[in-house]
């Protein structure tokens, strides 16, 4: 680990994830099975040596210089036991699997899910790191035994989840046949099956967040006459009817912009040829509902990890292939059911029983990973929630370390900034938790308010931290997007969302020509892509001369790249991500960034192999954020939506006071879960800390309170741990320790 370099990136600014993360990734590695290049995924780097922070306690400064030589044993250690117990990544940030093999050893609870006949439908409400993953992965592994083996398809919501299951389940060969899927990809594989079951542009085509940003977004404001800034909540409000399957209006969304936006997003989609992937699970729905012949749905039984998390379309879609004899495993808890942004509620997973009649129904409530501390602290955030239903109370299993937790109070936010890194710092000297151990959590970080006055303290420290956010950079990088555009059109050289990212790349091109191309094509009944290259054919017949000759030698240009650069017929040996590299290396494809190629090299890792470069592209940013979330060789900043899933051994959680937690403008109820999600990510240390006043950014942050006097979360109040001083915590554990 090289301490003298710090990693910086942008933070999430609505606390929310937009493809919710979970779970460890576990070891990347490239096909060979070494470990790949190690590179900064990030912008920037900054030295420490003289760097200086803004002026600290005495007792903090002393702290820091001892903390460096620790940091360092750290590695030492790491690399010696690397062959005995694995890489760091295999440990650090992963879900409590516990392995399905001889070690395997059930609980009571879980020998009654693997009795379980798949003959029929059944819920699994499981608690946080009781078991739930590797029991699931157990019963698959126990009926694949049979002869024959039944038809099983895993589903989940994330992709995390689905490589960590995906790893457990191609352990049993008969198992493996049937890779672990979400459920939008599910969608997406049953819908190419059955082409002409459901209506959508071919072929289909998603659009990443960069897309979606700077064309989709764009293009669409400028041809409805809606500004850009309101599109999103446009497009938010109309992927609502279909996650939701009802009409749910925009609280920010004005009449006459909805009227304006419907009347111009159906022939928009269809001119640039793009899928919304919120869209997909109702294209398959209407499908299942409409055709009884559908090829891909023939499964004795789909087990659905992380069932709190789906909507009413998804449960609906779930509900009809129940209907055609295939029986649902839902397993998952409602006490971690914070996804409303996407219409997922706990009442999903609740009314379990009422959608599926006479179903086995399973706790799982002994946690192999929190302690009874922990637990009890977290308990007594969820079970305040008095509209929650009644479940075996969680509980911790024997030899779990009760674990350490304290809630701190800090004058202000500055104060609390300190507290935070020497909290760190401790954690580091004297527990002997790596710093990729510890997750600093917040409630929200719009422009970094939160966690950059953390991040000063750590980098004068010389304490490494990530923040995971940091590959959405890397994925804008304008060398980034020329390159994936370009291969897009290896793939596919009608591409129109492609055209449309290079034409947006290249200066003295402009809007103008740019809504031509779009006019000529809505007018002819046409792609995008296609009116471009047919209208390059003709040499842009009435537009300036300059456009005109700009437009003539970006085409021709690529045109003549993508000649000379034929694809693969087959998944390259060394990996699409390492062939992609190589592909690179001149003015029109300028050579990748490093943070660039060091996510291609772990992307490569991760795919499966006999995917085409089409499926990888596709893949590309979802998995590399998952990858991000879970990668760290630093302390982790992130939300705690983003946290979910995780397992380390500490966890901080900053700025738990009423107005920022609960939020006003959000259900109580979802803040409630958000909060007992954090707490229970760790192992062995839970943090709270808040600031009695504050100002500056994170002031006006929630509801609005510059310097003026802060409460308490009502979350935390009358809870098992009781609010101190953390200046005092602090000079009281460094004396313990001292002496």
């Amino acid at each position: 680990m090289d301490t003298s370099t710090l990693h910086f990136a942008g933070t999430r600014a609505d606390g929310r994830a937009a493809v919710p993360q979970s779970d460890d990734l576990s070891v990347i590695t490239q096909r060979d099975g070494s470990a790949p290049a190690r590179r900064p995924l990030v912008e920037k780097s900054w030295c420490v040596g003289r760097a200086q922070a803004r002026r600290q306690a005495a007792a903090l400064l002393i702290l820091m210089r001892r903390v460096r030589a620790t940091v360092k044993a750290f590695d030492g250690v790491e690399s010696a036991t690397h062959m005995e117990y694995g890489s760091r990544n295999d440990r650090l940030g992963s879900k409590d699997m516990t392995p399905t093999g001889p070690g395997f050893a059930p609980t009571p609870e879980q020998e009654a899910i693997l009795g379980h006949d798949l003959r029929g439908h059944a819920r699994v409400l499981a608690g946080p790191g009781t078991g739930k993953s590797a029991t699931l992965v157990a019963l698959i592994e126990q009926h694949c035994q049979q002869e024959p083996p039944p038809r099983i398809r895993l589903l989940t919501f994330t992709r995390a989840a689905t490589a960590e299951l995906a790893r457990k389940v191609a352990e049993h060969p008969a198992a493996a046949i049937e890779r672990p899927s979400t459920v939008h990809s599910f969608s997406i594989s049953v819908l190419l099956r059955n082409r002409g079951a459901a209506a959508y542009p071919e072929p289909l085509r998603l659009a990443d967040e960069w897309e979606e940003d700077q064309v989709v977004r764009a293009s669409l404001a400028r041809r409805s006459g809606v500004h850009k800034s309101r599109i999103k909540n446009l497009i938010t409000e109309m992927a609502a009817k279909w996650e939701a399957l009802e009409e749910r209006d925009h609280p920010k969304v004005r009449p006459e912009d909805r009227a304006s936006f419907l009347g111009v997003f159906e022939e928009h989609r269809w001119v640039f040829g793009y899928t919304l992937l919120a869209e997909l699970p109702d294209l398959l729905r209407r499908a299942v509902r409409d055709h009884d012949d559908l090829e891909g749905l023939d499964y004795e039984a789909l087990i659905v990890d992380e069932y709190q998390d789906l909507n009413a379309c998804d449960l609906e879609l779930l509900r009809l292939i129940g209907d055609r004899g295939c029986s649902i495993i839902g397993a998952g808890d409602d006490d971690q059911s914070i996804y409303s942004f996407r219409r997922a509620a706990p009442e999903g997973i609740r009314r379990f029983r009422g959608d599926y009649p006479e179903c086995g129904d399973y706790p799982l409530s002994v946690s192999q990973r929190c302690g009874s501390r922990i637990l009890d602290w977290a308990l007594h955030v969820i079970e305040g929630d008095p509209d929650r239903p009644a479940r075996p109370r969680l509980g911790s299993a024997p030899g779990v370390p009760e674990g350490r937790t304290a809630l701190l109070s800090f004058a202000d936010d500055r104060r609390e900034a300190s507290g935070v890194a020497a909290l760190i710092a401790r954690l580091i000297l004297e527990e002997h938790v790596p710093p990729s151990e510890i997750l600093v959590l917040l409630r929200a970080d719009q422009y970094g308010s939160f966690s950059t006055p953390i991040k000063e303290q750590l980098r004068a420290a010389g304490i490494e931290y990530s923040d995971p956010g940091a590959v959405k950079v890397t994925l804008s990088e304008e060398r980034t997007r020329r390159l994936l555009a370009m291969l897009r059109l290896l793939v596919q050289r009608e591409d129109s969302i492609a055209w449309a990212s290079l034409l947006t790349l290249t200066q003295g091109i402009g809007t103008t020509f740019f809504d031509r191309i779009y006019e000529n094509a809505a007018h002819r009944g046409d792609q995008f892509g296609a009116t471009l290259l047919a209208a390059h054919v003709e040499g842009f017949p009435g537009v300036a001369a300059a456009v005109a000759n700009r437009a003539t030698s970006l085409v021709s240009q690529v045109l003549e790249w993508l000649d000379s650069h034929p694809v693969p017929e087959q998944s390259p040996e060394e990996g699409w991500g390492t062939w992609m590299i190589a592909q690179a290396g001149s003015t029109l494809v300028p050579i990748p960034s490093d943070a660039f190629v060091e996510l291609l090299q772990a992307v490569d890792g991760m795919v499966e192999e006999e995917g085409d470069l089409g499926r990888y592209l596709g893949q590309l940013t979802p998995l590399g954020k998952d990858w991000a979330q879970a990668h760290s060789d630093g302390v982790r900043f992130m939300t705690m939506a983003s946290s979910k899933g995780l397992t380390v051994r500490a966890a901080i959680l900053v700025a738990l006071e009423r107005g920022l937690l609960p939020r006003p403008d959000q259900d109580a109820a979802e803040e409630r879960r958000l909060l007992y999600v954090a707490m229970t990510r760790a192992r062995e240390h839970v943090y709270g800390t808040w600031a009695r006043t504050r100002t500056g950014p994170t002031a006006r942050a929630g509801a609005p309170n510059v310097r003026g006097r802060r409460a308490l979360t009502p979350f935390l109040e009358g809870g098992p741990v009781e609010s101190q001083s953390g200046d005092a915590y602090l000079r009281e554990a460094g004396s313990a320790s001292r002496g």
